[in-house]
């Protein structure tokens, strides 16, 4: 079988899929809970109700509050993740559950645009969203995800998720589990079609309809790339890049190259002003690599 490369899943692809497809506004959604219940929208009452900031207001201080947050912890979990371990991608095939390395990956198993899909998708729609999104989400952090996970993970039959994988991949979107990831090729992350997305001069909104991913994880793959560009123009060899950053070698090297694409094109340059332009005081000789057990900050 040819090599194909890894597909952003897009939400339309998904809603076409689905067994409920009739278009509903936000007012109507029936599954607000999660929303309502959010970190960011309890904030947002709060300002609203607290302190009497218009609505337009409270909007802007809950977006500066969670980019502020977001660059400050942008490795821990964030709301609606968990810590998996995932069997390592450096693992050869053949190997049984018992002898596999693992390593620990983090997972969205709730994100907001989730209750778009599920009511104009349906429960299978939702369903294949996640395989996707977990899937991916693990490769890019150097693991590989089993069907057995996915079922795990989503309450469903290893027989159900191998059913959505076949249907997704009659779509044209492979989904990266230990199983089929030799089929599909290496590809290129998710993660860095969403900077490239960016740089290509997508707002938040666009990429957040046209991926399914949250503007909160958008930001978070924009600064993820921005570190490691910023330690590349201080002169960091690759190795050091990754330590420093806590990425796999693969995506740094994603990153480097998009980098080295982008940079000489005189419409990202705003663009790469705007990500480059804070002062990191990432001196070489005042940066440490990581020691064994410690992170960067």
């Amino acid at each position: 079988m040819g090599q194909m490369a890894t597909t952003v899943i897009s939400p339309n692809s998904i809603y076409r899929m689905g067994s409920a497809m009739k278009q509903t506004d936000d007012e109507d959604l029936v599954y607000k809970g999660p929303w309502v219940r959010s970190a960011q929208q309890r904030l947002f009452q709060t300002l609203e109700n607290d302190y009497g900031f218009p609505k337009a207001t409270c909007r802007s201080l809950v977006n500066l509050i969670w980019d502020f947050l977001n660059e400050i912890y942008s490795e821990k979990l964030h709301e609606g993740q968990i810590t998996f371990h995932a069997a390592s991608a450096s693992e050869s095939p053949g190997k049984s559950v018992k002898e596999l390395t693992t390593v620990p990956v983090h997972l969205t198993l709730h994100d907001r645009n989730d209750l778009q899909i599920l009511s104009t998708g349906g429960i299978s729609g939702l369903r294949r969203q996640k395989i996707f999104r977990l899937a991916s989400e693990a490769r890019d952090q150097n693991g590989l995800l089993t069907q057995e996970d996915l079922a795990v993970l989503l309450c469903s039959s290893r027989r159900t998720i191998r059913r959505d994988i076949k249907a997704l991949k009659e779509i044209n979107i492979n989904v990266p589990t230990r199983g089929t990831i030799q089929d599909i090729g290496p590809g290129v992350s998710h993660k860095t079609k969403i900077v490239k997305m960016w740089l290509d001069g997508y707002e938040y909104t666009d990429i957040e309809r046209r991926t399914g991913h949250s503007g909160t994880s958008v930001q978070r793959y924009l600064s993820g790339f921005s570190k490691v560009v910023r330690f590349h123009l201080r002169d960091y060899s690759s190795q050091e890049v990754r330590e420093l950053t806590d990425m796999s070698e693969r995506l740094v090297k994603e990153y480097l190259t998009l980098y080295e694409e982008y940079k000489v094109k005189p419409e990202t340059k705003a663009r790469f002003e705007q990500i480059l332009s804070a002062d990191s005081g990432m001196k070489k000789n005042h940066v440490q690599l990581k020691q064994k057990g410690e992170g960067v900050s």
